[in-house]
């Protein structure tokens, strides 16, 4: 089965996250719309008991002036016209009105507003104080304009309120007929109402919301695993070939120099002899310090590394590695120690620190002309012995200085074609701090570089 790609992945989850926000926005949509639809409906049913009350009132008040009726509102007895309902139903012609028939409750409502209103007209005003106070029972908080128009032209023909508050913010009832002929309607306008809706919805965005942002994290989290991943495949194989030819170089040397052993001409010549011998074993230490320093890394990721600790005599150490690197094959060497202590001497994991001491020294000989100088201090603080390597090579920009102990970073890698792990100095301070220690640089371009190491005294 064909492995899916990091790019393909990205192109994946990218669909996928337009997918659900998508998704997210239909439904977020679809809920406006059915809340909007219930308020409409909600301003439908405040309109129609608003003008009851309404009506309620005028009919009391038209009771009291015909004295025709009793005192008590809930025993009005509808006029004359009314209780005859087949003789008042039946001058109309329902049939050809928008009305639902079976709704007797409205059309006797329409028949006394037509009855009452020809003494006392519909009275916008208390319609409004009525509507504003049925609002705010309903927990509805918003302006508000009640308005008689005639339903057929649209035209305005009384509001509660002065101004044209009509706009695509608002939000209108349907029109509530007020008499038979379909002359005159109410409506009760929300003005910019999409508070009381995106407050009702409070939910639903509140989870859009946070679906949203997780969705973003994750988008983001996934892109930096792919850019991690990436980086990680790109190191690995550089690391992989880097190695390979530095493995390569005192493999090859090995070879070539036991190849010239196994000649007559260079085993009867001494000296020939000797310089070979001392190649292959340099070589050989070369290969083998390698494969330590790679091994002595992952036991530490692993956390497996140990560390064997003994008196080591610093004189002793630096004096066999400037016996190793003085007989540098291509460059003029030259290692100067100087000992500031007679106190010279340290526990530590023999190994390990002679491997740190001779990465920095090959480092230094690496990034250096053609004649190299290097000088080893050693000195004593209260409590620390403190060991300085200084050359006289090309040094290290600032602005890289802080990144040099990072795993896999080199710091010459434009202006020079020297090959490396990028791994010498990060095993120097993983090492050192091993060793409870600290290690630390200073360097300008062009003017050398100086590490200085601290180890317990």
């Amino acid at each position: 089965m064909k492995s899916i790609t990091p790019k393909q992945i990205t192109y994946i989850a990218a669909i996928s996250l337009l997918l659900i926000l998508g998704t997210q926005t239909f439904l977020v949509y679809d809920y406006y719309q059915t809340t909007r639809a219930g308020l409409v409906r909600e301003s439908d049913a405040i309109i129609q008991e608003a003008f009851k009350k309404e009506l309620n009132i005028r009919t009391y008040k038209h009771s009291k002036i015909s004295n025709n009726h009793k005192n008590s509102i809930d025993t009005i007895r509808p006029p004359a016209s009314v209780r005859s309902n087949e003789k008042v139903l039946a001058s109309y012609n329902f049939d050809k009105m928008n009305i639902n028939k079976d709704d007797y409750m409205s059309l006797i409502n329409i028949a006394i507003n037509e009855y009452t209103s020809k003494k006392i007209p519909i009275n916008i005003k208390k319609l409004d104080s009525i509507v504003g106070g049925i609002l705010i029972s309903r927990g509805i908080h918003a302006d508000y304009q009640i308005k008689l128009v005639n339903p057929i032209t649209s035209k305005v023909i009384e509001q509660s309120k002065k101004g044209n508050n009509s706009s695509v913010f608002s939000l209108s009832s349907q029109n509530l007929r007020t008499d038979f002929e379909n002359k005159k309607s109410l409506q009760l306008v929300l003005i910019n109402p999409f508070g009381i809706i995106i407050k009702r919805m409070g939910l639903m965005l509140f989870a859009t919301l946070v679906f949203s942002i997780i969705c973003f994290l994750a988008f983001g989290y996934l892109q930096r695993i792919l850019a991690k991943q990436k980086q990680l495949v790109a190191f690995k194989n550089d690391f992989l070939s880097t190695i390979a030819h530095e493995l390569k170089r005192p493999v090859a040397s090995l070879s070539f120099n036991l190849d010239c052993l196994s000649l007559p001409a260079f085993s009867e010549d001494k000296s020939k002899h000797e310089l070979l011998v001392n190649h292959s074993i340099n070589a050989t230490a070369e290969l083998n310090n390698t494969i330590n320093m790679i091994m002595a890394l992952t036991k530490i990721e692993e956390g497996l590394l140990t560390l064997n600790k003994e008196p080591v005599n610093l004189t002793e150490l630096f004096e066999e590695l400037r016996a190793k690197f003085v007989s540098y094959p291509v460059k003029k060497v030259e290692i100067q120690t100087v000992y500031e202590t007679s106190d010279v001497s340290v526990r530590a994991d023999a190994n390990l620190l002679c491997q740190c001491f001779a990465n920095l020294i090959d480092n230094a000989i690496k990034y250096s002309g053609n004649e190299v100088l290097i000088v080893i201090n050693v000195s004593k603080s209260d409590r620390w012995i403190v060991v300085s390597i200084k050359d006289n090579g090309y040094g290290i920009p600032e602005e890289k200085l802080p990144m040099i102990f990072d795993k896999y970073n080199r710091a010459h890698t434009e202006n020079t074609k020297i090959n490396g792990f990028g791994i010498g100095l990060n095993y120097v301070k993983t090492i050192v701090e091993k060793h409870r220690g600290e290690v630390a640089v200073e360097s300008h371009s062009g003017e050398g570089t100086k590490f200085s190491v601290s180890l317990p005294g």
